[in-house]
């Protein structure tokens, strides 16, 4: 059951779910995004600590990436030298964040999850 705020519980399970299926389809429109999306969701909605919201949008990229990999695997849109290379220093990373996460106050995510999101806009804007 969703830890939903104080309202009107249909339409916030409603707005919930609209905006889930559209950081699933962001998700798979750009290869990233969903996530961004999802964290919002979860900040706006529910009455979550912000801490889990992470890590609870980690999992929620899980199936939503599944099905956009399998999708851009089938289009032959995969770079397995990028892949290969890259994978296991993402791991080591993710493992690192997670536990950062943890130790960190929310203060210090909320800085740079929002300085990532800017900086990423800023640098897509001008390419």
């Amino acid at each position: 059951m969703l830890n939903l705020k104080d309202g009107n519980k249909i339409l916030l399970t409603l707005l919930f779910c609209l905006f889930s299926f559209i950081a699933g389809a962001v998700n798979g429109f750009v290869g990233t995004g969903g996530g961004i999306i999802f964290i919002f969701l979860l900040n706006l909605l529910t009455k979550n600590d912000k801490k889990d919201n992470f890590s609870t949008t980690l999992l929620a990229v899980v199936p939503i990436s599944i099905v956009g990999i399998y999708a851009y695997f089938v289009a032959g849109s995969v770079d397995f030298k990028v892949l290969s290379t890259a994978s296991l220093p993402a791991l080591f990373g993710g493992l690192l964040g997670a536990v950062l996460t943890d130790k960190l106050k929310i203060k210090w995510l909320n800085l740079i999850f929002g300085g990532l999101i800017i900086y990423s806009g800023i640098s897509m804007l001008l390419r």
